[in-house]
């Protein structure tokens, strides 16, 4: 689990961070005003929010299982403690079962081929599933990755069924350190040789592969760059991009400090939107409800942003607003089959439902 609690201190420095374009999203608003609201959280005009569950210590990625029970893995105290759950919920009768106990911040979760995989601090692990369900022992696969002192992020399967995961940015010098700022691709059948996929990506915490195949990463920029805290980002990703980290940042802007320059940042690929600095967006799923949007959930931002994406070739531009406001901490997003969205709260231990409202 990246210590995300660390960011609160610096709540304060979002709003005086923020660059030009970046935006400041205010509660959603529309011409009716009929915003449905539960808990103090608000969701914008035309959804409808209720809790589905609750009582779960600090809820990391949800999955869906095999027999349709919600997998979610949560840090289950102090993250350094080694106290991490994998805990299974029966969504009809509300029945839990711990399934794995004493991970270190599993922060991931993914199902491939058979196979559970789990991301904690610097491990990416796996356990096989017995036709029966059983979960086999855990097994470190891969050791020691390059991290940023904290932890890595979550994990995704892409449609043809390779394991995407972050190695979060560490420098050595003005450099990344080998291996560091790096979106991978994992073949369960081969999973000790990842292929990388980009570069230059200082946290690529989130990701997901959209309805036509596009992949999209967020990207927490959590080192100062000229003095200031960079805005953190939303990506679009295509395989062998160098997306600037740490030499640059933002909209293809030099980080002085790092010795990055006008002209070396203008090979680097640019992003699809920007974030207020600080916003650590931890989660982003294609919106089941319209065509070319992101949920973006931005933890210290307390929303759930939706962005609105025009694709130009092989990149796109977004636009942001507000979609959910009054979160305490939005950790992970969750595309159901019946086209609702699950939205994981990590400071109260809260999953929402979101759906659109009848007419």
């Amino acid at each position: 689990m990246v210590r995300l609690l660390f960011y609160a201190v610096l709540l304060c420095l979002a709003a005086g961070c923020a660059l030009p374009g970046v935006p400041d999203l205010p509660t959603p608003t529309n011409s009716t005003n009929e915003l449905a609201t539960v808990n103090g959280v608000t969701v914008a005009a035309g959804y409808q929010i209720e809790v589905w569950a609750e009582g779960f210590n600090g809820p990391t990625q949800m999955i869906v299982a095999p027999d349709d029970r919600l997998w979610v893995a949560q840090i289950n105290g102090d993250e350094n403690a080694g106290n991490g759950q994998l805990v299974a919920l029966n969504s009809q009768t509300g029945e839990r079962t711990v399934l794995l106990d004493g991970l270190l911040k599993p922060t991931g979760l993914a199902l491939s081929g058979g196979q559970l995989w789990i991301a904690t601090r610097r491990e990416l692990n796996r356990a096989m599933i017995a036709p029966d369900g059983t979960i086999g022992a855990v097994e470190p696969i891969l050791t020691e990755l390059p991290f940023n002192g904290r932890s890595n992020g979550t994990l995704t399967v892409t449609p043809d069924g390779l394991l995407l995961y972050e190695t979060s940015g560490a420098r050595q010098g003005n450099a990344a350190a080998p291996g560091s700022g790096t979106l991978w691709q994992l073949d369960p059948s081969d999973p000790t040789h990842p292929q990388v996929l980009a570069t230059g990506l200082k946290g690529a915490y989130a990701h997901t592969v959209d309805q036509a195949g596009r992949l999209w990463t967020t990207e927490i920029g959590d080192d100062l760059v000229n003095g200031a805290a960079p805005p953190d980002e939303l990506n679009l990703v295509v395989p062998g991009a160098n997306f600037g980290w740490p030499q640059c940042f933002g909209i293809r802007e030099a980080a002085t400090n790092y010795g990055g320059t006008v002209e070396g940042c203008q090979a680097t690929r640019f992003p699809v939107a920007l974030f207020a600095p600080r916003s650590t967006p931890t989660s982003v799923v294609a919106s089941p409800w319209e065509a070319d949007t992101l949920l973006v959930a931005l933890w210290l931002q307390a929303t759930v942003a939706r962005v609105t994406v025009t694709l130009d070739g092989d990149n796109a531009t977004g636009v942001v607003e507000p979609f959910m406001t009054g979160l305490r901490n939005p950790q992970h997003l969750l595309v159901l089959a019946d086209g609702s969205v699950l939205v994981s709260e990590f400071a109260t231990g809260i999953i929402y439902r979101v759906t659109q409202a009848l007419n």
